[in-house]
């Protein structure tokens, strides 16, 4: 692009944030930006049955989209877009409430509510309506009237970061991406402090602000897509929690609020047509061995040997940060050594356009690792692992992602594919291969699906109330019980009055998690229905993250309650016992390098 077209577009995006106030004549409730897992939930409780959650604002109409809409964020030279999908929602109220949600990673929602300025929500015309989310739980879209369309024809501003990791995961993921591949100052390190995509900024370390390097430290450069013809990026870009924007060097706010939706699993799936037709189960050091290029075969997990396909997220995804912290490379209390093996070794940051090991083949295996961009596209990746065309080698494929009924529909009901057990527990139901649980199928680690569940599972369609999948009545048992151990909360992030509006909006959700969309377990106890949801009764514990060179990222735990500080990989803890010291908020799950035992350690 030339230097006076790089011009006419920052003139151009900063003319639409400019008139942003002058076209909301309609009331924005929220405007959320970020994770997936929740999407399709807060959208129901928006719509909250077709009556509004505001008072007096009478019916609710809703419009979904595919990924046509753009999250920009202004403050790089050259106006930065990640595209997502977007649901909208609006009442007829006058002026009309309107409530929307464009998905994207984690750690983009969380950099664009933190970015000064916020990022913007726009599209150039709308689309017809998409129908993304089934029609059975909402009825059909609707194309939004000429008010509503013109907030984000105009450009609108996010208000609300939607993530699965918290601020300061977010901001650990960027630094850590956002520098030079390498070490920070910790003697034990992996060498993967930092993973290379900038290399202006020592490995780990975040930027702060400098006029003359703004950009250069800032801006780093986007993480490609490895699979075969796809143009997909995560762009990287940094942010910071409180003090001074570090790209535009604009004061942030001193506060921010986080708002817990739900816990949400980690689960592995797999291909079943044939090297990995026999895995049902896996150990954290299997996994680390596979998904790390050491061994890119099935005899990574005890099976006959055979080359596999692994795919991987991108560092910037808060699936991918939550399964490192809590399967690959633990959080590391240096000088102690990194425990585990990080999906990040032997990955070339310049060099990873088409599969992760085009310049460093596995150790051993006949297999390839590639990486995925987004949810749809790991899914999709292992889905296609096996068909001609796709991938270089026609093999079983192996990911991950948060389970949603939404995010493992094209893989639900069929033997070709299934999902495994960590350290032989289930991570859906109580136990695999059982029928224990009523809406469990009677093929083990085959994905739920309406087709292949027992009769009188769903009386009023699948998925359903909890209680009518579950035994005991309660979503996810061995979450609840705190034996599987890779998951995550789901978090909103905001504050002032979107905040209040985004508790409301999680209040509302809730209820619908608990009887028709069953995609997490609620982290507060629900009121006023049949079903009793108690809510999550664990916590993982809060510790510091710190950065490449030992410095502290954003307030830990011991300058704040202990509700706040880095989480992934805490220790699983109950509640009445980790909201009340701060030696029980900075415990870290990370004292077995074979991951036989994983104890509690202290994180200073």
């Amino acid at each position: 692009m030339s230097r006076m077209k790089s011009m006419l577009a920052v003139l151009v995006l900063t003319a639409i944030v400019g008139i942003v106030p002058q076209v909301q004549a309609q009331t924005l409730k929220v405007v959320i930006g970020g994770s997936s897992a929740m999407w399709q939930t807060l959208a129901l409780g928006a719509y909250n049955g077709g009556t509004s959650i505001v008072t007096g604002g009478g019916t609710t109409f809703h419009y979904t989209s595919t990924g046509n809409f753009n999250l920009t964020d202004t403050r790089s030279t050259v106006p930065t877009v990640d595209a997502g999908a977007i649901w909208i929602e609006w009442d007829s109220a006058s002026p009309a409430n309107v409530w929307a949600y464009i998905k994207v990673d984690s750690v983009v929602g969380v950099r664009c509510y933190f970015a000064a300025p916020h990022c913007n929500v726009n599209v150039a015309s709308f689309p017809a309506p998409g129908n993304q989310i089934s029609s059975t739980l909402w009825g059909a879209d609707t194309a939004p009237p000429a008010n509503i369309q013109a907030l984000f024809t105009g450009g609108t501003l996010v208000t609300v970061g939607a993530t699965d990791i918290r601020p300061e995961d977010a901001l650990f993921a960027t630094c850590r991406v956002n520098s030079t591949r390498g070490a920070g100052s910790g003697a034990g390190s992996d060498g993967l402090d930092g993973l290379g995509y900038n290399v202006n900024n020592n490995p780990g370390v975040c930027p702060n602000f400098n006029a003359g390097t703004a950009q250069t430290k800032g801006v780093g450069n986007a993480i490609l897509s490895g699979v075969p013809g796809s143009s997909s990026k995560a762009n990287v870009l940094a942010f910071n929690l409180s003090g001074t924007d570090p790209i535009s060097g604009t004061a942030l706010p001193p506060k921010f609020t986080v708002t817990n939706v739900g816990a949400a699993p980690i689960i592995f799936v797999h291909g079943r047509s044939n090297n990995l037709a026999n895995l049902n189960n896996a150990s954290e050091t299997q996994l680390q061995a596979a998904f790390g290029g050491d061994n890119c075969d099935a005899s990574a997990f005890g099976l006959a040997s055979g080359a596999i396909n692994i795919h991987l997220r991108e560092p910037l995804s808060g699936t991918m940060n939550t399964t490192e912290a809590t399967v690959f490379r633990r959080p590391t209390v240096y000088p102690n050594g990194v425990l585990g093996i990080s999906q990040e070794k032997g990955v070339d940051a310049d060099l990873h356009g088409f599969k992760l090991d085009n310049t460093t083949p596995c150790a051993s295996g006949g297999g390839d690792r590639y990486r995925s961009i987004g949810t749809g596209q790991e899914v999709s990746s292992v889905l296609n692992s096996n068909v001609a065309g796709k991938f270089a080698q026609q093999k079983d494929g192996i990911g991950y992602t948060f389970f949603s009924y939404g995010n493992v529909s094209s893989i639900s009901n069929n033997p070709g594919f299934g999902y495994i057990t960590l350290n032989g527990v289930d991570p859906l139901f109580a136990s695999y291969g059982t029928t224990i649980d009523p809406g469990q199928p009677t093929t083990a680690g085959v994905l739920p699906a309406e087709a292949n569940l027992p009769a009188g599972a769903c009386p009023t369609g699948f998925p359903c109330d909890e209680a009518n999948i579950w035994k005991n009545g309660f979503s996810f048992p061995n979450l609840r019980n705190g034996t599987y151990r890779a998951w995550s909360l789901l978090r909103l992030v905001s504050t002032g009055t979107p905040s209040t509006n985004a508790i409301a909006l999680v209040k509302a959700s809730n209820k619908f998690v608990v009887t028709s969309i069953p995609d997490y377990v609620p982290a507060a106890a629900v009121a006023g229905l049949t079903t009793k949801e108690l809510g999550l009764k664990l916590l993982r514990s809060h510790y510091q993250q710190k950065d490449g060179n030992g410095g502290n990222l954003g307030a830990g735990p011991a300058a704040n309650s202990p509700e706040k500080g880095g989480d992934m990989g805490g220790v699983i803890i109950p509640t009445a016992i980790g909201v009340t010291t701060s030696k029980q908020t900075q415990l870290i799950q990370s004292t077995n390098s074979d991951s036989s035992s994983l104890g509690p350690q202290i994180r200073p």
